[in-house]
């Protein structure tokens, strides 16, 4: 029996139900990555960038059911797209450019004269034979395009030999050295003139900017020169005593907006006919048959270049005129003044500025326009070529 009690143990021990052990669950997901300085375990600031950037914030669910995490990639590529636009917007600009004066090249060759000065290139606009002959020195960074009207009634009414000068850098010159003072574009002109060969009798007429330089031109080779005429012509003490309007700032402001300016934007706008005052400017300034060439010239870089240096240039060079050309002697000196259109203000300082100019010389006068804007070349082109061509009539009459 025992071993029966034995056996009946062993089958209740083989029968009774095994105990299994429970099963081991294994995590699958993976710790979840930090940024340097966030950690996507702090969720709040993280989520709330996310959220405001439209990115799935940390501790979102993202395939295979992995954890994903927020990296700040999307703002710093709109920050260098936005630093890198102005990059490529100058780019395409200089190229559009560089093209277009290219074409202009072409279409557009010199009108004039073009003349080697020293190695480099000065273009004129030269008529006639006969002596005594006419300089023309026109303003501030103005091509003698602008001049051209009046250029065309004088030949009209004389031989006299008629020259107005496009100054390095302007119209279709070749640009010249810096600085680009009275002084040097004073001299300019004398190697421009001994090159074109006119060794005298010479009737000089500077317009506004252009009237400083024919005056240190004149102080300086008092020997070439019959006659001076400054055609509304600026003074060496105006930026300070008219510092509300003629300030040296103003030139400096200039210089600046020059500079800045987008020439490649500035053509395009004027093709697509969003510019109609470049257009209209130009027809304003030049004859009809000239007014394309010389808008290209306006927009083209050496002539942005020649305008923020003749500002600097003009001053910052200004004191040659006070020691060398207030003392003009028995030289006939004849000073045309334009009127107080757009200057109402100033004008009677301006006025004022122009009478110093008859104290210079013993031999002077004064002719008011005052139906003329600054730009008298421009308002009445026929009044200014009438004066110029008695002023050559008297040189002719000094002998």
């Amino acid at each position: 029996m025992p071993a029966q009690g034995s056996a009946d143990a062993g089958r209740q021990a083989v029968s009774a139900p095994t105990s299994r052990p429970e099963p081991r669950t294994t995590s699958r997901t993976r710790p979840t990555p930090t940024t340097t300085g966030l950690s996507c375990r702090s969720s709040t600031p993280v989520n709330q960038f996310a959220a405001a950037a439209g990115q799935p914030s940390a501790g979102a669910s993202g395939r295979y059911g992995r954890t994903m995490s927020y990296r700040p990639r999307s703002a710093t590529r709109i920050a260098v797209a936005l630093g890198a636009a102005p990059l490529a917007l100058a780019a395409a600009s200089a190229a559009c450019t560089i093209a277009a004066e290219r074409r202009d090249a072409l279409r557009h060759p010199p009108p004039g004269e073009t003349v080697d000065v020293g190695g480099r290139r000065m273009h004129v606009y030269s008529s006639g034979t006969s002596s005594p002959a006419l300089v023309v020195i026109p303003a501030l960074s103005t091509p003698a395009v602008e001049w051209v009207r009046v250029h065309r009634i004088l030949s009209e009414r004389t031989d006299a030999r008629i020259i107005l000068v496009d100054r390095a850098g302007t119209g279709w010159s070749d640009p010249g050295p810096w600085p680009r003072t009275i002084s040097v574009m004073a001299d300019e002109i004398h190697d421009l003139i001994t090159a074109l060969d006119i060794t005298g009798p010479l009737v000089l007429a500077g317009h506004s900017v252009g009237g400083l330089i024919a005056r240190l031109y004149a102080a300086r080779h008092r020997e070439l020169v019959a006659r001076l005429v400054l055609v509304d012509s600026s003074h060496e003490d105006q930026f300070a005593r008219i510092p509300q309007a003629l300030g040296g700032h103003m030139l400096l402001a200039l210089a600046v907006r020059r500079q800045l300016q987008v020439l490649g934007m500035q053509r395009l706008a004027h093709v697509l006919g969003l510019r109609h005052d470049l257009q209209r400017d130009a027809q304003r300034e030049a004859p009809e048959d000239l007014a394309d060439a010389h808008l290209a010239r306006c927009l083209s870089r050496s002539f942005r270049r020649t305008v923020v240096q003749e500002c600097l240039g003009v001053r910052n060079g200004l004191q040659p005129l006070r020691t060398e050309a207030r003392e003009l002697g028995d030289l006939p000196l004849t000073v045309v003044t334009a009127g107080p259109h757009d200057r109402e203000t100033w004008h009677h300082e301006w006025l004022a500025l122009q009478r110093e100019f008859l104290d210079m010389s013993t031999d002077s006068r004064q002719i008011a326009m005052f139906g003329s804007g600054h730009h008298i070349n421009h308002d009445d082109p026929a009044g200014i070529a009438t004066i110029l061509h008695k002023e050559l009539r008297f040189a002719g009459q000094q002998g």
